[in-house]
């Protein structure tokens, strides 16, 4: 078990996390599929379900999930909700481990959308661009994709060259004490996002700030999977 992995069983087993999605994974899942006339026929993979809570509101509008997240913890919360609330027809596939890996276990073509919060930039960038061409695969020509991933600028994030190129290991902030996180810049972007089999089709960044001080500032990319 890697360190960050061990962390972040720690996490999910000793506070309440995240229960509800983000507006911005709202909007992005309700711009592209609401319209729909078979809901549960759309298929949507999510890398890092931390607690559920993104797979939980997908479901509940009626869309099969499936998921992977390399902390046990967080599968256990998940499914356990999923069978509170009776969302279990809804959950398709829940796999433990690396995504680089697990994703292998899933059939290529098989997804109109995946989607990842905050959960990819836990790995590097050579990492990272790894598992966005392998998770690419699993998409359906002309399925999207949607990240939400920490920005450079963001209180608490400052390189750590003994790290690699843009990670950090912050002890304040939005991301204290989460282990090992990745921020990004704008040519990042393009440089993860962008291949010769998907394009970014929409990026724009939010940012929290207080007293001057920018508490917090996410890049979102949405993009497609093209051929």
């Amino acid at each position: 078990m890697n360190t960050n992995q061990a962390l972040w069983e720690e996490i999910f087993a000793n506070k309440e996390w995240g229960k509800y999605p983000s507006e911005p994974l709202i909007r992005f899942i309700a711009k592209h599929f609401y319209q729909v006339p078979n809901r549960k026929a759309v298929e949507i993979l999510e890398l890092g379900i931390g607690g559920g809570a993104n797979m939980w509101y997908m479901a509940k509008e009626g869309f099969s999930v499936s998921g992977i997240e390399w902390a046990q913890n967080g599968i256990d919360q998940c499914t356990k909700r999923f069978a509170t609330e009776g969302l279990t027809p809804f959950l398709r596939d829940m796999k433990c481990g690396d995504y680089l890996y697990v994703l292998d276990n899933f059939e290529n073509e098989r997804f109109d959308a995946w989607i990842d919060s905050a959960s990819l930039c836990c790995n590097d960038m050579d990492k990272t661009k790894a598992i966005i061409e392998k998770a690419v695969q699993k998409l359906k020509i002309g399925g999207l994709f949607f990240s939400l991933t920490p920005a450079e600028g963001t209180f608490g994030l400052s390189e750590d060259k003994s790290l690699g190129y843009h990670l950090s290991k912050p002890t304040q902030g939005s991301y204290a004490n989460t282990g090992l996180v990745r921020f990004c810049s704008e040519k990042d972007i393009k440089k993860l996002y962008e291949g010769k089999t998907y394009t970014t089709h929409n990026t724009y960044e939010i940012q929290t700030i207080c007293d001057g001080c920018v508490l917090n500032r996410v890049f979102i990319v949405e993009g497609e999977r093209i051929k």
